[in-house]
């Protein structure tokens, strides 16, 4: 059996992932995570301290998992194999020929489906009625290529936000880590090649792509909203020289003939403001970076006939 492996991660599903990999007997000689500070609110990053210290692992932190040092660092705790779930750089021949058993990954769509970056908003904005998770070998640096190991199929349902859908996905990861790693341990996985004709890609987003055209359909910015609501960065618009975070929202139908991005009135459930057709209720939201504001709060901060954009 070869059980002793090296982890690969940043995030809240890396860790969970981890954790499920030890209750079905791997052995984690180390952890390779970014160094601090941690900042939860980027992609549900999280620390690994607690956990290296509890399986008595090496905790390696490293900007770029590609460094020398990481990568000696990794070479001499010599693992069967190397593991990354939750991370955003593509691993270079020289680590990925450490492990004697391979190593792998995982990613939340179908593959050979969606490969790339920003998958779970991606697959909320392009109105996808389901997505799943894909274990998969990393023979080389091209992105989510191997061969497939296993996926779990996740449903995407009609008011899904980016929150429900990535817990959904955890679950689903920590479900193919639990029925494959004792497989993968004992060399007896499956392994699915992929067929490139059939792939399909999903390009970076960064901050900046959640920025808010008032002049779009109310329904479709509903669904701006909750593809990039936490743990992501958020939908966004400007309240003057202020950036305005939408984290929940919901359309509604109206006949205003404002201007787009008009605050309309004041509900006891939010703030309603124009949209190239219809309007959008605003339930959540937060200004330049602070506590997330509701009810009262909400309405105070946004004054009927302020135009946001």
């Amino acid at each position: 059996m070869s059980k002793r492996l090296v982890w690969v991660s940043f995030d809240t599903i890396g860790r969970a992932c981890l954790e499920a990999a030890a209750e079905v007997g791997a052995e984690v000689a180390g952890i390779v995570t970014l160094a601090g500070p941690v900042r939860p609110e980027v992609s549900g990053m999280c620390c690994f301290d607690d956990v290296a210290d509890r399986f008595g692992a090496e905790l390696i932190e490293a900007r770029n998992v590609n460094d020398p040092d990481c990568v000696a660092a990794v070479r001499r705790l010599a693992p069967d194999t190397l593991w990354v779930v939750g991370w955003s750089q593509l691993l270079r021949e020289e680590l990925l020929a450490i492990p004697r058993r391979g190593t792998f990954g995982m990613h939340p769509t179908l593959l050979p489906r969606h490969r790339g970056r920003a998958p779970i908003p991606w697959a909320i904005l392009t109105g996808l009625a389901r997505t799943g998770v894909t274990l998969f070998e990393i023979p080389d640096a091209t992105a989510d290529s191997g061969a497939i190991v296993g996926q779990a199929q996740v449903d995407i349902a009609a008011d899904e936000t980016a929150t429900t859908l990535y817990a959904k996905c955890a679950t689903a990861h920590v479900e193919l880590v639990r029925e494959y790693f004792p497989l993968i341990a004992s060399g007896t996985h499956p392994r699915l090649p992929q067929d490139p004709k059939r792939a399909s890609h999903w390009p970076k987003r960064t901050p900046a792509d959640g920025l808010i055209d008032w002049e779009t359909r109310a329904e479709y910015l509903d669904v701006w909203v909750r593809a990039q609501t936490h743990p992501y960065p958020g939908a966004f618009t400007w309240l003057g020289d202020r950036r305005l975070v939408i984290w929940a929202a919901r359309p509604e139908s109206t006949g205003h003939r404002a201007p787009a991005g008009t605050v309309l009135a004041h509900r006891p459930d939010g703030v309603l403001v124009a949209a190239g057709a219809g309007a959008l209720l605003i339930r959540e939201a937060s200004v330049d970076d602070r506590p997330p504001a509701s009810g009262d709060e909400l309405r105070d901060l946004l004054d009927v006939g302020a135009v946001l954009g």
